[in-house]
């Protein structure tokens, strides 16, 4: 019994990655704001990433040895994670919601590979239940008249590689989980600029590039939000949990956010929310307590393992 509570993952890693995916889920919101705002374009978006870099430069300068003591595994952590985000912001623009959502959360599957390869995390039978049991609500919910998730499209190729990405990133958030959480969130916020601009070069039917109009104040407003109220926070959030949970528990975990951006669209917009959106619900929300009921190893455990 004791061995069971020194092992078992403590609450607040969980928290972390819960309430980040309320922030996922509800990103939507000043998203549509600042579309509304006539404040669109790939500049709008990169923006607000620059936003966010800029409030935590200060901090940053006179920490700046140390952040560059974390070598290649910090600057992959934010590499990945810039991808990550990029793609699948891009991905929302260019497509099909629905597809690009199915093609992105196939990352628990690639979570899981991926800290087996490189991290030596086992893959048991449990895991493998609970990955099936949230696939599976996420195809009833998100599948419709889209079918099995094969790409087709840039976009499509967008989301899959933002979830291949998200799974290399949460790998090396584990790699660098001794560093403070401040140097590993300040390095996603170094590339996610650059990377997500870079991104929406890529040919395809992206409108805009540049500003639709000029910043009105309201639009200063909505980006300065963007990026203080729900860039910084999610991914400061999704940064502490991920490292300190395994990748594959963080990917089925953050699958509450197709519903919850569901539910605040049912909510706010009187968007349909019937049976099948509760039923694909209450098979993530299986999935996610079937998880959080499974043994893991304990924080030192792991991080020796991925010094390895």
């Amino acid at each position: 019994m004791n061995h069971e509570l020194k092992t078992a993952p403590g609450m607040a890693p969980h928290a972390a990655i819960l309430l980040s995916a309320v922030l996922w889920g509800t990103l939507w919101i000043p998203l549509r704001e600042l579309n509304e705002s006539s404040v669109s374009g790939a500049l709008a978006t990169t923006l607000s990433f620059l936003l966010g870099l800029v409030v935590l430069l200060p901090f940053a300068l006179v920490k700046v040895r140390r952040i560059l003591e974390g070598g290649w595994p910090l600057a992959a952590s934010g590499i990945f994670l810039a991808l990550s985000i990029a793609f699948y912001a891009e991905g929302m623009v260019r497509g099909e919601v629905a597809r690009v959502l199915l093609l992105f959360y196939m990352t628990p599957v690639w979570s899981t590979l991926l800290a087996r390869l490189m991290l030596g995390q086992p893959i048991t039978r449990r895991r493998v239940a609970t990955i099936v049991l949230g696939l599976a609500g996420m195809m009833v919910i998100l599948g419709g008249e889209t079918g099995f998730p094969v790409p087709r499209s840039i976009a499509d190729w967008m989301g899959l590689a933002s979830g291949v990405s998200w799974g290399f990133a949460m790998v090396y958030l584990q790699r660098t989980a001794s560093l403070p959480a401040f140097d590993r969130i300040f390095a996603a916020f170094i590339f996610l600029a650059p990377v997500f601009y870079l991104v929406t070069l890529f040919p395809g039917s992206r409108d805009s590039l540049g500003m639709e109009s000029a910043l009105p104040a309201d639009g200063a407003m909505l980006l300065v939000a963007l990026a203080v109220i729900w860039f910084l926070p999610v991914i400061g959030l999704t940064v502490y949990g991920a490292s300190r949970l395994d990748p594959g528990r963080v990917a089925i975990f953050l699958m509450l956010e197709i519903v919850i951006g569901l539910g605040s669209a049912a909510w706010l917009l009187d968007e349909p929310f019937g049976a099948r959106e509760i039923i694909g619900a209450a098979l993530i929300v299986a999935a996610m307590l079937a998880e959080a009921l499974r043994q893991e190893r304990s924080p030192q455990e792991r991080s020796s393992v991925s010094r390895k």
